[in-house]
């Protein structure tokens, strides 16, 4: 059957692996989140508003796949950081960065 050998069929499957790597890094987040006593359980409203911030990360780590022709346990792998470091950890990175190139502390 063709349409199991075409490159939309993986490009499917890759988007779904990638997808289900992002939640999965999410999760353990969260959970850390919780072990650490920043939240105090796992369906808050909080929650509500980390879920867009999951869907960008998914795009980023499918974008940062597709630049680099990662693919398989790499793409898989960049989806659990990009889960887990969450638009948050970025932004005070970016942030740290900014201000060593400014010149603050």
């Amino acid at each position: 059957m063709p349409w199991r050998n075409s490159g939309f069929l993986q490009e499917i499957m890759l988007a779904i692996t990638l997808a289900g790597a992002v939640i999965m890094g999410f999760v353990a987040k969260i959970l850390a989140e919780i072990k650490s006593g920043e939240r105090d359980k796992f369906f808050t409203r909080r929650l509500l508003l980390d879920v867009p911030a999951m869907v960008v990360m998914f795009a980023i780590a499918a974008g940062i796949s597709e630049r680099y022709g990662l693919v398989g346990w790499q793409s898989s792998g960049l989806g659990v950081i990009a889960g887990y470091v969450g638009p948050r950890s970025i932004d005070i990175m970016l942030m740290a960065v900014a201000d060593r190139v400014r010149g603050g502390k």
